[in-house]
């Protein structure tokens, strides 16, 4: 089952799972810094917004100790050439934890470090998210064993065209809209009257 990850604190987390009988898992942010929920959980980078390297660094210091199920190396938005070389100067940085490489537009055409990462983070535009070399990507990360998440699914419509094939998603406008999340839960639950998409 596609898990939701959340960037909110213990206690949000714990109230929501319990209302809707699903667990939640934590996304952790530099921006937020929630305390860990004690769930499995994803440690983000905070590029969307800003970058913070300290605060990102201290955080993967932690992350040495809590084992989270991935940890998103820096990226570009928009431009997977520059992302892949963040990847390469921060790896260092980052050693020994399983490491999510951000997929951004452009990715088709530059080498991806399969053996050197554990999960792939869908970024990019929202043209990107949809886009054939996106669904390409992740699919060739499944079918060699790597966590596939995707960022910003606000909308069961863009859930639908990644939940047989994500393992986790993260998004902000559900969780501020219980109708929408309600929807959300209904979908991945298999309630939902919406056909899937194919991809």
């Amino acid at each position: 089952m596609i898990r939701i990850m959340i960037d909110q604190s213990p206690s949000k987390i714990a109230e929501l799972s319990l209302i809707y009988d699903y667990e939640f898992y934590q996304l952790r942010t530099p921006l937020t810094n929630y305390a860990l929920a004690g769930v499995p959980y994803g440690l983000d980078n905070g590029c969307f917004s800003k970058f913070e390297k300290t605060a990102w660094l201290r955080l993967v210091s932690q992350a040495k100790e809590s084992k989270p199920v991935f940890v998103t190396m820096p990226d570009i938005v928009g431009d997977a050439r520059r992302t892949r070389e963040m990847f390469d100067y921060f790896e260092d940085e980052v050693q020994g934890l399983p490491l999510a490489l951000v997929l951004q537009d452009g990715i088709a055409n530059v080498d991806i470090p399969w053996k050197r990462m554990d999960a792939v983070f869908v970024g990019g535009s929202d043209q990107f998210k949809i886009a054939p070399e996106a669904f390409a990507a992740c699919k060739a990360a499944k079918m060699m064993g790597k966590w596939v998440h995707v960022g910003r699914v606000n909308t069961v419509e863009r859930l639908s065209n990644w939940i047989d094939i994500a393992d986790s998603i993260d998004g902000t406008g559900f969780i501020k809209d219980k109708n929408k999340l309600d929807r959300m839960i209904a979908a991945i639950k298999g309630n939902h009257p919406q056909q899937k998409m194919s991809i």
